[in-house]
């Protein structure tokens, strides 16, 4: 993911305590996919025709990929449940799923704010918790790559995920994030005289967490779930 894109969402649009259902997402996966859709037709003829919103969605094998890959995607960054590929042609479908779930959320905001396409009479609604999760994901997968020994094998893990910049330690917006926290909760947690103190270090000019440090502090969480990895 673009480090631009990873900018703007963690700072503009990211609450990090916000509480996310997975029929919410789903629901915005799917608005996303045919938002984008119908912004598409609106862009390039002017109007939403029935017969070519139809055309489009049977070139691009429909919004049930779209909607596997979100339901794959809160699965690990809510629950902690990631499937790894066991094989090649895994492998493929794997990337080919969180490969357009990626692609779909950074197009649909500028899509759906430009034109506000309506599908079936109702306005596409923005991804903003899908959004959220993708933002999610990836910010697990930075603490998996550090701490989790299944993702020493980067074929086994969306190539989406394992391309993640692995630094060996988290900001404290991103330990928030995962805990389904205020990041004012987190700070507050770095204090010397804190229960449960979580150690914190400088890091050229910001305050971060070594990755083994943030994982045993976020296991005592009641927002945070340990990936499991199968």
């Amino acid at each position: 993911m673009s480090t631009y894109w990873r900018e703007k969402f963690e700072h503009n649009f990211i609450q990090t305590e916000k509480k996310l259902g997975l029929d919410e997402i789903l629901q915005e996966a799917q608005d996303a996919y045919w938002g984008s859709l119908g912004a598409s037709l609106m862009k390039f003829i002017g109007e939403i025709e029935p017969e070519k919103l139809e055309s489009l969605d049977r070139l691009y094998d429909g919004e049930i990929p779209v909607r596997m890959a979100a339901n794959d995607c809160y699965d690990y960054a809510i629950n902690g449940r990631l499937k790894l590929a066991k094989d090649g042609a895994e492998q493929t479908q794997m990337n080919d799923n969180w490969g357009r779930l990626a692609t779909l959320v950074l197009s649909a905001r500028p899509d759906i704010e430009v034109f506000s396409p309506r599908i079936g009479g109702r306005e596409m609604v923005l991804p903003k918790g899908l959004e959220h999760i993708l933002f999610h994901a990836l910010v697990r997968a930075r603490l998996d790559l550090d701490t989790h020994p299944k993702f020493d094998d980067n074929d086994a893990v969306p190539m989406f995920l394992s391309g993640e910049d692995n630094c060996g330690y988290l900001t404290l917006k991103e330990i928030a994030v995962l805990g389904q926290m205020s990041e004012r909760a987190v700070r507050n947690a770095a204090q010397p005289t804190a229960a449960d103190r979580l150690y914190t270090r400088k890091e050229k000019n910001q305050t971060v967490v070594d990755a083994g440090e943030a994982l045993r502090w976020l296991k005592g969480r009641r927002g945070f779930v340990v990936t499991r990895a199968d």
